[in-house]
């Protein structure tokens, strides 16, 4: 009986342990996925804004740039993106 109660809760423990590190990977790989998006839209920016003839274009940008929603490690990656897409400048 106690080896059946033993059995039943480490079953459990490993069930659960597999689930919630399959839970981290899966996130953790969106938001790699959005922060690759977010790094590719930036650098297409600043080729073009770096090609503009327009000086004024390079400063819009460095200022839309300096304002990103940037929080450090706590910087939420849908914020950015969305931030990021009321700027049309992106290269396709």
């Amino acid at each position: 009986m106690y080896l059946k109660i033993v059995n039943t809760v480490a079953v459990s423990v490993i069930a659960a342990a597999i689930i919630f590190y399959a839970g981290v990977f899966s996130n953790s790989f969106s938001q790699n996925m959005c922060y690759s998006d977010i790094l590719s839209k930036l650098g297409s920016d600043a080729e073009l804004a770096a090609n503009a003839e327009n000086q004024e274009a390079f400063k819009s940008w460095a200022k839309f740039i300096n304002n990103l929603p940037n929080h450090g490690y706590e910087s939420d990656c849908k914020e950015i993106l969305k931030y990021l897409n009321t700027k049309t400048l992106h290269a396709k």
